[in-house]
């Protein structure tokens, strides 16, 4: 608290009203110099300690100290007495002056009303007394200062116990347990647990493992294919020779184990792949939802397919087969006046056995279907949202490593070329179309009955006829649309990184054993 009843004009509101109309206010003393200031101050009246009734008593006050005041009005400095409801202001004259010595006896100060929780509560507020803290005190302890004077002009009440005051100021403590004290260069007692480090992300490293990822899956799909063919051949290389009993060195039972080893890897593949090989838009091509690829692409909407086929682009697309296989024959034919026949294993082979119905039959219509279905119907569809032309070039490498012949293998990844960009645009029935055709019709029937009825000058003019005609008709093709073969190459190009896909673990395994064994298979043939 603070006490205000050294200004003059601020106690004649509350000075008792007997004492007003006893003796009237002083005016308002002058300004006094530095050396007038110097007068002590006279004693103060003497403090009584208050009784049970809680209103203290000054000695030396007549009784009528108690007595209610009238109100006052105090208007610039000039007191005025009110009475019902009109204040009357005092005259000057009857306000007699006094001097300051009897200014200060005649002074009465007021009494601050006491809390009423609290009777004994001094008029100086003291330090409040706080639970003991704990042996933890998160502030050092205070030297304390000496105890500044009694006021000048007041006199102690009784019983007031001055409080030391310390020479810092205290803060205030809560009653809360302390806690222990952290110093700005000393070592917290429990270390934090260490945080793990999060290494930079490259999102290009990112985006190539999960290429791999897809490449791999549907390789090893691919891979498990060829198993399931070898394993199947083997099956059924058992099962006639234990039924027939007869030696199977001959050709009579190629194509019968042929078609048996292609039925079971078909069957396995139609069991992994059963919800996308039986539905319209994987035979006819058009919109689909794609169920494979890179995480941002699954469940998107895509045309794979669906085009219309035209006669003369069909007409163009055969042109362009026979044109391949007039480039491969020519090489060969090359080869030959240069002294050195290219063997092609595969090739031989088929033309042998193809003389029974089975084998036939195997070459020229189970076989086509099923090439395309795992090579343009599965692995190219579930490559193409890494882009077209990575899953046409893909498609078609995987198809010529697959025939496990150096001769036959360069002519399938071309032709593989034109077949999966005719499934990519078009549908996947009309390349089994073009891959029948060019088995059954063109390389089957056509060159079986000119083998057949013509002697080898002949056949020799005939075949080299057919790879002229296909060659410069595919020159002709080229010239006149090679344009936009090139605008398509450039508006279906893949992002860079696309081809670190052949980096799976599954498509360098099929690679490898395969071209191992064409090659293999290519020297024995030219050694012996």
């Amino acid at each position: 608290m603070t006490m205000n009843g050294m200004n003059p004009s601020n106690d004649s509101d509350t000075a008792p009203a007997q004492s007003l109309s006893a003796q009237p206010l002083p005016p308002r003393p002058a300004p006094q110099s530095a050396a007038q200031s110097q007068t002590p101050m006279p004693q103060t009246p003497q403090y009584v300690q208050p009784g049970p009734s809680m209103q203290p008593q000054y000695a030396g006050q007549p009784e009528a100290w108690a007595q209610p005041l009238p109100p006052q009005d105090v208007s610039r400095g000039v007191p005025r007495i009110v009475s019902q409801g009109v204040s009357q202001p005092v005259p000057q004259a009857a306000i007699p002056a006094v001097q300051p010595a009897q200014y200060a006896a005649q002074l009465v100060y007021p009494t601050y009303p006491v809390q009423p929780t609290y009777p004994a509560q001094p008029m100086y507020p003291t330090q409040p007394t706080y639970p003991a803290q704990s042996a933890y005190s998160p502030y050092p302890a205070q030297q304390s200062a000496p105890q500044p004077l009694a006021h000048p002009y007041y006199a102690q009440p009784v019983g007031y116990a001055p409080q030391p005051y310390s020479a810092a100021p205290q803060p205030f403590v809560q009653t809360a347990p302390a806690m222990p004290v952290t110093m700005p260069n000393a070592m917290p007692a429990t270390m934090p647990a260490a945080m793990p480090v999060v290494m930079p992300i490259d999102p290009r490293r990112v985006w190539r493992t999960w290429r791999r990822k897809v490449v791999n899956r549907v390789m090893g799909l691919t891979l498990a294919y060829e198993g399931m063919m070898l394993l199947g051949a083997m099956v059924a290389t058992i099962i006639v020779g234990v039924i027939t009993a007869s030696d199977l060195s001959g050709v009579q039972w190629d194509g019968i184990i042929s078609l048996i080893s292609v039925f079971v890897a078909f069957g396995f593949l139609l069991l992994m792949r059963h919800r996308d090989i039986f539905t319209c838009e994987f035979w006819l091509g058009g919109q689909h939802r794609d169920s494979y690829g890179e995480p941002n692409q699954l469940g998107h909407i895509s045309q794979y397919g669906g085009g219309r086929m035209q006669p003369l682009w069909a007409l163009m697309f055969i042109v362009l087969g026979m044109g391949v296989q007039g480039i491969v024959m020519l090489v060969q034919v090359a080869f030959s006046r240069l002294g050195t026949d290219l063997a092609s294993p595969t090739s031989d082979s088929i033309a042998e056995s193809s003389v029974t119905v089975s084998m036939w039959l195997y070459v020229g219509l189970v076989a086509p279907i099923c090439e395309e279905v795992l090579f343009r119907g599965v692995l190219m569809k579930e490559l193409k949202p890494l882009g077209k032309n990575f899953a046409i070039v893909t498609s078609a490498m995987v198809f010529g490593l697959f025939h496990d012949d150096v001769v036959q293998g360069t002519f399938a990844f071309l032709f593989g070329l034109i077949l999966g960009f005719v499934a990519m645009e078009y549908s996947l029935v009309w390349s089994i179309a073009l891959h029948i055709f060019n088995n059954a019709i063109l390389s089957g029937a056509i060159d079986t009955l000119a083998g057949n009825y013509l002697d080898d000058n002949a056949y020799l003019i005939f075949s080299l006829s057919l790879s002229v005609i296909g060659v410069i008709g595919s020159i002709i093709i080229f010239v006149i649309y090679g344009k936009e073969m090139r605008q398509y190459h450039r508006t279906n190009r893949s992002i860079p990184d696309t081809y670190f896909g052949w980096a799976a673990p599954t498509f360098i395994i099929f690679v490898v054993a395969n071209a191992a064994f064409a090659i293999i298979s290519f020297v024995g043939a030219m050694m012996g």
